[in-house]
């Protein structure tokens, strides 16, 4: 399976190691400089982390559809996925990212492997429903039940 790490933009590993990285940030944030140099491909994607007010760059099914493209170009053994504080959007993505890749692994699954890569994950309901009805899964479901436990 797929080697993941999950963080903001202010606690940035090291991704010298990193095969391929996906680059969230808002409409009006620059892109982080740590990219700037870095010898892997980046996906970059820019929406809010809304919860659906109107005037939000909302994410949107072809955010996704450019995920799944990067993904096959790159097949990447190692993903580090990032968003403002690498709570919400970036879990919701490295949800999918995983879910796409690795169709066999079940969504619980799934969501235990983002967890052990960012374990103060909520990811973005919008989103997972959105990977939900692109791959016929229910992650959704998996992280309600996985915050029920607490």
């Amino acid at each position: 399976m797929i080697r993941l790490t999950v963080s903001g933009v202010h606690d940035l590993p090291d991704l010298t190691d990193v095969a391929a990285v996906v680059s969230l940030r808002d409409p009006q944030d620059r892109r982080p400089a740590e990219l700037e140099a870095l010898d892997a491909p980046v996906l970059e994607l820019v929406f809010h982390d809304t919860d659906g007010d109107p005037l939000d760059h909302a994410p949107q099914e072809w955010h996704l559809a450019r995920l799944e493209r990067f993904l096959d170009g790159v097949r990447p053994p190692s993903l580090h996925v990032h968003c403002f504080a690498g709570i919400s959007r970036s879990p919701a993505l490295a949800s999918f990212a995983l879910a796409y890749l690795h169709p066999e692994r079940s969504d619980p699954e799934v969501v235990r492997r983002v967890l052990e890569a960012r374990p103060q994950a909520l990811p973005n309901a919008h989103l997972l429903r959105l990977a939900d009805g692109r791959l016929g899964r229910s992650l959704a479901r998996a992280w309600r039940r996985q915050a029920q436990r607490y």
